[in-house]
């Protein structure tokens, strides 16, 4: 059998979205499906599954904000790429190509998925279009597409704005991890980490104020930021004034868990969230974890045993979990071994592409095309 993934994006590795659909796609491929690639524009992300040997197909003109002209001309091309790929099953990852893939996936009698990553309509103040993509998925949930959410959030978000519950499954993110030989607690000071792009879902203002409270209180730490996006002048614009070798901005790796094994604590300071996958791979390469309560996150966190969920724009909390594990070095050992069992009960990778591939018709027996 084939199957066609879509992501709108392509411009960045960084993101959850690009490790999901590339891991899906390995999954099926060894189960003997042939899988094909859609992607918005012609970056990194394209680039890199053609590196692993998938034919990716790049939409050059599909935006991510709405745009009715280049949206209707991406919808023509989506609905060529179906009919010349010929599918059994499409697969559409995030809300634009999510959009514009449905519609052309019924219009050419494929069996459809749409996987938001996070809902595209919360409602926050940083979330632009909220309201936009509210009034479409409500128009969109009359298409026979089923919606797959990584959390149980992403179903009531979905149940609530009225969309059947026969259409709404969950599927929760899964990660691989990796455990460090050589990590060991030390007289060092608490090496903190992140990922997250510089876009408008991640508060960087409001981690960047604890740190400052942080630094104030004359607690040692170290912050190592990875990632890229948009707005990475003004993030690191934020973190200026820190002392050198205080906060390090490190880019974009291929090996982000290798980097996660060697730090102590992970921190997600965001707008809104699905279920992260770099909350799942923190948890995988136990390492307790401080995030912003948002999304499906208080469903990774068992508050106080495995990490702290900190309410939204709230710096002061942030500073106080932040210095829970400043103060108490042996809370970093405790809670990131609670994080690993709760991973390894819940959110496995195995797990996780099992039921992918279970959903999506994938057999590995009598695979045939």
């Amino acid at each position: 059998m084939k199957i066609l993934i879509g992501l709108t994006r392509s411009d960045t590795i960084v993101g959850g979205g690009v490790t999901h659909i590339r891991q899906i796609g390995e999954k099926f491929r060894e189960e003997g499906a042939e899988v094909v690639y859609i992607l918005g524009g012609d970056g990194i992300a394209c680039e890199k599954l053609r590196s692993l040997g998938f034919k990716v197909h790049s939409l050059k003109g599909l935006k991510r904000d709405l745009s009715p002209f280049s949206d209707l001309l991406s919808l023509f091309r989506i609905f060529w790429i179906i009919l010349s790929e010929n599918p059994r099953v499409c697969s559409w990852h995030t809300a634009k190509i999510g959009a514009l893939g449905r519609i052309a996936a019924m219009f050419s009698f494929k069996r459809s998925y749409y996987v938001p990553h996070g809902v595209p309509f919360v409602n926050t103040p940083e979330n632009k279009g909220f309201k936009k993509y509210e009034k479409l998925e409500k128009i969109l949930s009359y298409l026979p597409s089923k919606i797959i959410g990584v959390c149980e959030f992403d179903k009531n978000e979905y149940l609530r704005i009225g969309v059947p519950d026969q259409k709404v499954l969950v599927i929760r993110n899964g990660m691989l991890g990796k455990n460090s030989d050589t990590w060991q607690l030390t007289d060092k000071p608490v090496n903190f980490i992140t990922a997250a792009r510089f876009e408008d879902q991640k508060d960087y203002t409001t981690l960047a104020q604890a740190c400052s409270s942080l630094l104030s209180q004359g607690k040692p730490f170290t912050l190592s930021i990875y990632g890229d996006g948009q707005y990475e002048a003004k993030v690191k614009q934020l973190f200026a004034h820190f002392p050198e070798g205080v906060i390090n901005f490190c880019g974009v790796v291929d090996n982000f868990a290798e980097k996660l094994a060697e730090a102590d604590v992970f921190i997600l300071s965001s707008f809104w969230e699905g279920l992260p996958r770099s909350i799942i791979e923190a948890m995988a390469c136990k390492k307790p974890v401080v995030t912003s309560d948002v999304g499906g996150c208080s469903e990774l966190i068992i508050e106080g045993e495995s990490g702290y969920l900190v309410p939204i724009r709230d710096a002061s909390t942030m500073t106080n979990a932040m210095s829970e594990y400043i103060t108490d070095k042996a809370k970093t050992v405790v809670h990131g071994e609670n994080a690993y069992k709760l991973y390894k009960q819940k959110y496995s990778l195995p797990v996780m592409l099992d039921n992918y591939a279970k959903e999506y018709g994938v057999i590995k027996s009598g695979v045939t095309n």
